[in-house]
């Protein structure tokens, strides 16, 4: 049993954009299908309005409360002043198999890098409110990996992930990976998921009614195979991520694999999930969390810590 992205062999145009008139149907009479079940108007609830043109994006004000409000108004694109192409764009591009870097992003909407990460950073959120929302069912096997360089076992961030098989175990269903809590690992020379870690993910991501299968050690090779899947994406199209912010790239890295093996595509689901989250501000999303520390912290320097590995390797 050998584990293969339903994507495998899916070229990917980075220019290639959704040829879909967005800013001229969003400036329509209709609300724009997209967006459509998102409009409401929360003081009275009232469906009956008028719609102001004076502005850059048009509002619709209650007739009866005469509250204002906006079609992007309760989603991620709440407050943006970057124009909607530019975000449609970027959710088809973060859509496609491979993904896309905030650096390449942003050569292509021609916008800044900073403007760039936070439209991807807010779509990824999205994304994992999607995650947070469907949960591992069946049978499911859980097994635990490395994200980071072999030659530093303990500079590596401990994954647990779990994998739904379907009735005869031979096809994946669903894939979740996730960042333990960093107070159940074991930070020494070999950073590895203690048994709590494992309890909290079955705990926390997994149906009532699934059944887990725990690998600690020896491992399926489907499994193994997804784990060096996910290490390699985050290397090639990101140079590498950190542990602040990884939780949201395998989020995303999933979310593309579970549309896949459900057989749609990625951009209708990311566009739908987009519409349905809020907005959060760049404190929100770049505010701290428990993360594990850097090694080289308990050597005193980056120096010291780098000499003690080159002293094993010349053994």
């Amino acid at each position: 049993m050998f584990w293969r992205s339903p994507y495998a062999g899916f070229p990917l145009v980075p220019t290639l954009l959704p040829k879909v008139p967005l800013r001229r149907g969003l400036r329509r009479s209709s609300v724009p299908s997209p967006l459509a079940g998102r409009l409401s108007l929360p003081v009275c609830g009232r469906s009956s309005f008028y719609r102001i043109r004076t502005r850059r994006l048009p509002l619709y004000e209650c007739r009866s409360c005469r509250h204002q409000t906006s079609v992007t108004a309760g989603t991620i694109l709440e407050k943006s002043t970057t124009p909607l192409t530019k975000w449609f764009q970027a959710m088809f591009l973060i859509a496609q198999p491979n993904g896309i870097s905030a650096t390449r992003l942003s050569q292509i909407l021609q916008v800044t890098y900073k403007t760039a990460w936070l439209i991807a950073r807010k779509i990824r959120r999205a994304l994992q409110k999607a995650d947070e929302r469907d949960p591992l069912a069946g049978v499911v096997h859980i097994y635990h990996f490395r994200y980071g360089y072999d030659d530093y076992l303990d500079a590596g961030q401990p994954l647990i992930a779990g994998v739904s098989l379907d009735g005869s175990l031979q096809e994946v269903r669903q894939v979740k990976i996730k960042q333990p809590h960093p107070d159940h690992v074991v930070n020494g020379f070999k950073r590895r998921v203690e048994k709590p870690g494992v309890k909290s993910f079955i705990q926390n991501h997994l149906h009532p009614r699934a059944i887990s299968l725990v690998y600690p050690y020896r491992r399926p090779r489907i499994l193994m195979q997804m784990g060096r899947q996910v290490g390699e994406w985050l290397n090639r199209t990101f140079c590498g991520i950190g542990p602040k912010h990884l939780q949201a790239y395998l989020d995303e890295f999933c979310f593309r694999l579970n549309c896949g093996y459900r057989g749609v595509g990625a951009f209708g689901p990311a566009v739908e999930w987009c519409a349905r989250t809020s907005a959060a501000t760049y404190r929100e999303l770049t505010r701290s969390k428990p993360v594990l520390p850097a090694p080289w912290l308990a050597w005193g320097s980056k120096a010291k810590w780098k000499g003690y590995h080159l002293s094993l390797w010349a053994e």
